[in-house]
């Protein structure tokens, strides 16, 4: 085999030699083996806002998601609202964040402390337009959590 053939022959196998290894470290970051993809959608609603006489309706309906790892939650708004609202995301009994949504429009992912269960609950404040007339009288959506599940 000439010099030339020789250095190709070395090239090509360092080659093979990166791709494996790149495949392989990617394979391992991009999942772990010990783990399995977790979701659950959980409808809320608040068929009538007791008293429907604020911007802000009082009740705070819940749902919870046990012990995952990597856990997120989303909330996307029914799309048969006929006006705009704010979405204060309550975790744990605690307000996280609030996002202005439109009739079927989903709030960015909120991160949830790993490996613990959660409740999470959304409180809806009415933006005037639409129907608002200056109050919010009923709201529904569903809560989005991701995450992965050890796996046993």
């Amino acid at each position: 085999m000439s010099r030339n053939n020789l250095r190709l022959a070395r090239l090509a196998a360092e080659v093979c030699v990166m791709v494996t290894a790149t495949t392989a470290a990617g394979l391992a970051i991009a999942w772990p083996a010990s783990a399995k993809p977790y979701v659950q959608d959980s409808y809320i609603e608040v068929p009538q806002c007791q008293p429907a006489t604020s911007q802000l309706c009082p009740q705070i309906p819940t749902a919870s998601v046990g012990a995952i790892m990597a856990p997120t939650v989303s909330f996307t708004a029914n799309a048969n609202h006929c006006s705009d609202i704010i979405a204060h995301v309550f975790i744990d009994g605690e307000e996280f964040g609030s996002d202005l949504l439109e009739p079927g429009e989903t709030t960015p992912e909120f991160p949830l402390e790993d490996l613990r269960p959660h409740t999470v609950g959304i409180q809806a404040e009415g933006v005037p337009g639409g129907c608002n007339r200056g109050w919010v009288d009923a709201w529904g959506g569903t809560l989005h959590f991701k995450g992965t599940l050890p796996l046993s």
